[in-house]
């Protein structure tokens, strides 16, 4: 459990910050990586599917390229907020980059949704959720900061 004061707010932190963590990390990051091998739909037909047309190889083998590298930048972030979540609630720098990262997501998450149209809506779930972590943490760090 991350250091710092007992209490209600506590616990709610722990349940934010450690779900998120272990989802983002192992949900999105771990299983995402290995889901166009293991996943019960190829990806490839999701890919297709949401692009709504039929992608040339090379058009389809960039997105699986760049889908395994956002995955793998899941994957890192999760393990960040494992490894360092002492420093993200008793350093200063290690919790503005933390919540940096956590707050930005969100945000373009809230902006793609301006620019680019209603994604499905978990997507818009994982706006609210990012966005409700980030808070949680903001408020239960501030009493935990050096």
């Amino acid at each position: 459990m991350p250091p710092g004061p007992g209490g209600a707010l506590r616990l709610v932190n722990a349940a934010a910050f450690y779900g998120y963590a272990l989802f983002v990390g192992l949900a999105g990051g771990l299983a995402g990586l290995l889901a166009p091998k293991w996943a019960p739909l190829d990806f490839e037909v999701f890919a297709r599917a949401v692009f709504r047309q039929d992608l040339p190889h090379e058009d389809m083998a960039s997105v699986l390229q760049q889908y395994r590298y956002m995955k793998s930048a899941e994957l890192g972030f999760g393990l960040f907020a494992l490894l360092f979540r002492h420093e993200i609630y008793t350093s200063r720098k290690v919790n503005r980059f933390f919540l940096g990262i956590l707050f930005l997501g969100a945000a373009i998450r809230a902006l793609s949704r301006v620019v680019d149209g209603k994604p499905h809506r978990a997507y818009l779930y994982f706006t609210g959720l990012e966005t409700a972590v980030g808070l949680v943490v903001l408020a239960y760090s501030r009493r935990t900061l050096a």
